[in-house]
């Protein structure tokens, strides 16, 4: 746990150094935690890397599209590819759980500083095993102009 949040400090400091338009953020999901590095979720299309740290360490891809773009506020909905370990500890094997997430979300940026927002989203989850479920959750986003 501990490298994880040296890499997340170090990665933030690196994004924060080199100026690009990119986001940072944390998402308390129902499923599981995640750290979050993507690219300007104010863009039309955007995408976003989640590292999972909270039950196991897991992957997931996703790429959104804003069909609501506003300064206040962006409404988006994605499709997401992941990998996570066996976080619902329902299987006896040892293989990974690769699943298919699409997030519906609203990122709402309530501050005069519009990099800063809060993320509320929720996404129903496509895993193998036939183990679908509705995840939901919370979060904070940075976007470093």
């Amino acid at each position: 746990m501990k490298k994880v949040l040296l890499f997340a400090f170090a990665l933030f400091a690196f994004i924060s150094i080199s100026q690009a338009q990119v986001s940072v953020g944390i998402n308390f999901q129902s499923s599981d935690t995640f750290i979050t590095v993507g690219t300007d979720p104010d863009k039309l299309y955007f995408g976003e890397a989640r590292l999972g740290i909270g039950h196991d360490i897991g992957l997931e891809l996703m790429g959104g599209y804003n069909f609501v773009r506003k300064s206040e506020v962006n409404a988006y909905v994605g499709v997401g590819l992941g990998l996570l370990g066996d976080h619902n500890h329902k299987h006896r094997d040892d293989h990974n759980d690769i699943y298919l997430a699409i997030p519906i979300g609203v990122l709402i940026k309530p501050l005069n500083n519009k990099n800063f927002g809060f993320l509320i989203e929720a996404a129903p989850v496509f895993a193998n095993h036939n183990d679908s479920y509705l995840r939901g959750g919370i979060g904070v986003k940075y976007t470093f102009r």
